[in-house]
C-alpha cells in the first residue's frame, strides 16, 4: 500500500461512496450530459500533488476541466481532461457536434468554444487565442474578468447567456448573444429582469443553465452573495417561468441551497428516461490549511432527481434509483414510540455511511427527528428536526464537530427551510450519510445537504421528540458500502 493510499483510509473525513478525485480541489461541476449509453460529468479540477496549483497573475487558480463517466451514477471512471484551463460553461451540441463553452481562463469577459467533431467527448479542439464572445455590457458591478457562460442550440442559431449581474445595485441578471456559426456573435437582449421580491441587489447569476422542466422553462443558477450570519455564499437556487421568443419571464423562484448548506454549483442532465439529474458540488466547511493538509477539497454530490411540482411554482426531489446498489446489511424496525422529552437509542443500527428512510407517525411534539453521527458521550452530534410551530426542517450542526479547523462554525450553525406536514400521519425522511457529507429529502419537497465532521467515534444514532410524543410507523436503514 502506498503511502497517500494509507493516508486516505486513515482519513475519516473523506466520503467512501460520494465521487471525489484521488487529491486536490473539486469545484464547479461545469457540464453534464448522456451521451451514447453513459452519464458524463466535467468538473473544475486543481491538482495539488504539485509544489502549488498554477495561478494567472491577479492570484486565480488555474483549474482544468475534469472528465467522469459513468453507466450507472455509481461507479465512475475519470479519463483526460478536457480542458487544461478553464472556467464554469457547459456542453451542448450544435449541429451534431458536442460543444463546450467556457469563459477565457485569463479573464476579461470573454468566452471561447471547444468542438468535438468526433463525438466522443474525448478530444476537444480549442485555441485558447481565440475567444470567440466578448461581452459588451460590461461595467461597474459586474464580473469584467469572469463571466460564466451557457449556450444552446435553436433552430439554426446557437444562444448564449452571460454576464451574471445587471448594473451596480440591480441584482442579478443575464445577457442573450447569438450566432449561425460560433464564431461572429451579435448581442441581442438583456434575457430577464431581476425582482426584488425574489433576490437582493447583491445577487448574481453565475453557473446559469437554461433548459426545459414540464411546462415551464428552468434557470438554474448560483448566488456568490453571503446571508447576514452565514460564511458560505447563498448559493445554489432556480427561476422557473416560459422562455418567449428572446426573453425570460419568470413566474416563481426558490433555493436549492438554503443558509448555512453546502450545495455550490449546481448543474443538470437530461436522459432518455426524461429524468432530469442534478448535481454539484458539496463545498468545505474546513480550513483551506486543513484541507491541504489531507490532500482534497469538495465532493461530488449524490445525483439527485428534480420534476416540477403541480401548479408549476417549485420543484420536487428524490435520489436517483441507482443508488439502491450501494444499500448492505438492511435492518427494519416498525411501531416505534418516542416519549415527550426523550430519545430511542436504535438497536443495530449506526455508522458513518448509512441510508436512513424513517416514516413518522402521529405526533403532537413541538420537534422531533434524529440525531446522527453521536459520539458515545453526546458532545458531538447532527440533529435533523422538523417544527411544528415554524413549520420547518433544520439541520443543526453546531455540535458536529469540536475541531478547532471547521471554518463554518465562526456563523450561524443552523440550516432551516420551510416545511409543512400533517401531524395526523406525520412527514417521511430519506437520509443518505457519507461521513462529511450529509444528504436528506423532506418528503419530495426538500432537499438539504450539509458537510460534517465528527470524529471516528461518533456513529450513534437516535430518534428524538421534544415538547409532546412522536410514532414512527416505520424506519428501514442500510450500511452503504463503497463504489467500486
Amino acid at each position: 500500500m502506498s503511502a497517500g493510499q494509507e493516508k486516505t483510509l486513515q482519513d475519516h473525513d473523506r466520503p467512501v461512496w460520494h465521487y471525489l478525485p484521488e487529491e486536490g480541489l473539486l469545484w464547479d461541476p461545469c457540464a453534464a450530459i448522456k451521451w451514447q449509453g453513459r452519464y458524463h460529468v466535467f468538473f473544475l479540477h486543481s491538482s495539488w500533488a504539485q509544489a502549488g496549483p498554477p495561478r494567472r497573475s491577479d492570484g486565480y487558480v488555474y483549474k482544468v476541466w475534469a472528465h467522469i463517466s459513468s453507466s450507472d451514477l455509481v461507479n465512475w471512471e475519470r479519463h483526460p481532461d478536457a480542458l487544461k484551463r478553464g472556467q464554469t460553461g457547459g456542453l451542448f451540441v450544435f449541429k451534431g457536434t458536442p460543444t463546450l463553452i467556457f469563459p477565457h481562463p485569463d479573464g476579461g469577459g470573454a468566452s471561447c468554444i471547444a468542438s468535438n467533431p468526433e463525438g466522443d467527448l474525448m478530444s476537444w479542439r480549442f485555441d485558447p487565442r481565440h475567444p470567440v464572445l466578448r461581452h459588451p455590457v460590461q461595467g461597474e458591478g459586474l464580473y469584467p474578468r469572469s463571466n460564466d457562460v451557457t449556450a444552446w442550440q435553436e433552430g439554426d442559431w446557437c444562444y448564449a447567456l452571460t454576464g451574471t449581474r445587471d448594473i451596480s445595485g440591480a441584482g442579478d441578471a443575464l445577457y442573450l448573444f447569438r450566432s449561425r456559426d460560433l464564431q461572429d456573435w451579435e448581442y441581442v437582449d438583456r434575457f430577464f429582469q431581476s425582482q426584488r421580491r425574489w433576490t437582493d441587489a447583491g445577487d448574481d447569476c453565475s453557473c446559469p443553465q437554461l433548459f426545459e422542466l414540464g411546462d415551464r422553462w428552468m434557470l438554474l443558477h448560483f448566488c456568490h452573495r453571503r446571508p447576514q450570519g452565514y460564511v458560505r455564499p447563498t448559493g445554489s437556487r432556480f427561476y422557473l417561468g416560459h422562455h418567449r421568443g428572446q426573453r425570460f419571464e419568470a413566474e416563481a423562484f426558490g433555493p436549492i441551497n438554503w443558509p448555512g448548506g453546502n450545495f455550490h454549483a449546481p448543474r443538470c442532465l437530461l436522459d432518455e428516461d426524461g429524468r432530469r439529474i442534478l448535481f454539484a458540488n458539496l463545498h468545505e466547511g474546513r480550513s483551506q490549511a486543513a484541507c491541504e493538509r489531507s490532500g482534497w477539497s469538495g465532493v461530488l454530490s449524490m445525483p439527485v432527481v428534480i420534476s416540477l411540482a403541480p401548479g408549476g411554482g417549485t420543484i420536487l426531489y428524490e435520489p436517483a434509483a441507482e443508488l439502491e446498489a450501494l444499500r448492505r446489511e438492511p435492518r427494519e424496525l416498525r411501531g416505534l414510540l418516542v416519549e415527550d422529552d426523550g430519545e430511542l437509542e436504535l438497536p443495530g443500527i449506526a455508522g458513518d455511511s448509512l441510508e436512513l428512510d424513517v416514516e413518522f407517525g402521529r405526533t403532537n411534539a413541538e420537534e422531533f427527528g434524529l440525531v446522527l453521527r453521536r459520539s458515545p458521550d453526546g458532545s458531538e452530534q447532527t440533529r435533523i428536526s422538523f417544527t411544528r410551530e415554524a413549520a420547518a426542517i433544520r439541520i443543526d450542526f453546531s455540535r458536529s464537530g469540536g475541531r478547532a479547523d471547521l471554518d463554518y462554525l465562526q456563523g450561524r450553525t443552523l440550516q432551516e427551510a420551510p416545511f409543512r406536514f400533517d401531524p395526523e400521519t406525520g412527514p417521511r425522511l430519506r437520509l443518505f450519510l457519507d461521513r462529511s457529507v450529509l444528504e436528506l429529502f423532506a418528503g419530495r419537497q426538500r432537499f438539504l445537504a450539509q458537510r460534517i465532521y465528527p470524529g471516528p467515534e461518533a456513529t450513534g444514532v437516535r430518534l428524538f421528540s421534544r415538547g409532546g410524543e412522536t410514532a414512527v410507523g416505520r424506519l428501514r436503514a442500510w450500511r452503504l458500502g463503497r463504489a467500486s
